[in-house]
């Protein structure tokens, strides 16, 4: 598994797609950056460190879908390119080829999080004036952080089992989408129209308890649940695509 993991790690950090792509998230968060600043030269007093570094919480469902992205660098057209096909047949244990391929998602996912968070933190700190509210900025933040990292790690797992078991990248994506996305929605206007339980279901879906935490601020018993129902989705999904990749005919 070491050198597996090594060997696809190797491949993933050589290709400019990552890179790329963590790039264009930087720009962005600098043109958000520079917003702010502006607004705060333009004689918005309210604009400081503690206002724009809370900025994160609402920002959290970016993480879930970025997980499209990570998944995408990692996997990058397995079916299209005839390279899962290759190392099935070469005999690698499909359960080592799939953990590899999660697992090393799941550390692109990381390193891309923490730098996009260390540049927006930086800029933050250098950029607007600070004063009391500043603890409190960082607990939120902190706080924040804490109960999205399960729930996109389970958003990961999904998006994975998606790469695997569709031969199509793009709709696998859809896929993904749809079932961290749209099922919430669906699961609301069932509620709506026909018993509430599909509203207490749709409370336990990591969109919607990443739209939560911010509400739900230093309550440590929701961020007890998040992880809770994080790791129950990971592990679902992992074992789910696992499952059903292990009877997966690769042509």
């Amino acid at each position: 598994m070491r050198n597996y993991l090594s060997a696809e790690c190797f491949k993933t950090f050589h290709r400019k797609y990552f890179y790329a792509a963590l790039g264009v998230c930087l720009v962005l968060e600098a043109v958000l950056l520079w917003g702010y600043w502006l607004t705060l030269n333009w004689g918005n007093p309210t604009v400081n460190f503690s206002y724009a570094a809370t900025t994160v919480s609402f920002l959290l469902s970016v993480g879930l879908y970025a997980t499209l992205i990570t998944g995408d660098v990692v996997f990058s057209d397995q079916y299209k390119n005839d390279t899962l096909k290759n190392e099935v047949s070469y005999g690698l244990p499909r359960a080592r080829i799939y953990l590899g391929k999660l697992g090393v998602s799941i550390l692109v996912a990381l390193i891309a999080a923490v730098v996009m968070l260390a540049f927006y933190v930086v800029g933050c700190w250098f950029l607007f004036p600070h004063d009391a509210q500043d603890a409190q900025g960082w607990s939120l933040m902190g706080y924040c952080l804490a109960g999205a990292l399960p729930l996109w790690l389970a958003a990961q797992a999904v998006v994975i089992a998606c790469y695997f078991l569709v031969g199509s990248a793009t709709v696998a994506a859809f896929l993904a989408v749809g079932i961290l996305g749209v099922i919430p929605s669906v699961l609301q206007a069932f509620g709506l129209l026909f018993h509430p339980v599909f509203e207490m279901l749709r409370q336990f879906t990591p969109s919607v308890m990443l739209d939560s935490l911010r509400n739900m601020a230093f309550d440590g018993g929701y961020l007890g649940l998040c992880w809770l129902v994080g790791l129950l989705w990971f592990a679902a999904a992992t074992a789910l695509g696992l499952f059903f990749f292990q009877r997966k005919e690769i042509r």
